[in-house]
């Protein structure tokens, strides 16, 4: 299933953002509304792209896979640095303080 290179006119939320700001101007009778829409449409189109939007089902999935591995490397991380916190105080010498 290839991607199309329009995809970013596919988003549902995104239209009607911007149709919301249409009907706001509209209402206003200030034109210079519909800006918002247009931002609005551009940080819906990024939110979807760092949630993966725009990959496709297998990319989805890989990037799935990925996150999962990384939380996995992540938690392994901390208990390996754990561990050895705990050997180092176990084995550290026991030192007085002078009196």
């Amino acid at each position: 299933m290839k991607q199309s290179p329009l995809w970013l006119l596919l988003n549902l939320y995104g239209w009607l953002i911007f149709a919301m700001s249409v009907v706001t101007a509209f209402l206003v009778g200030e034109w210079w509304v519909v800006l918002f829409g247009v931002i609005g449409y551009q940080v819906v189109l990024v939110v979807e792209l760092m949630w993966g939007g725009a990959l496709g089902r297998t990319g989805r999935i890989r990037l799935a896979r990925a996150e999962q591995e990384n939380r996995e490397l992540r938690d392994e991380k901390t208990r390996l640095v754990g561990t050895i916190e705990e050997l180092m105080e176990k084995n550290e010498p026991e030192v007085e303080s002078p009196k």
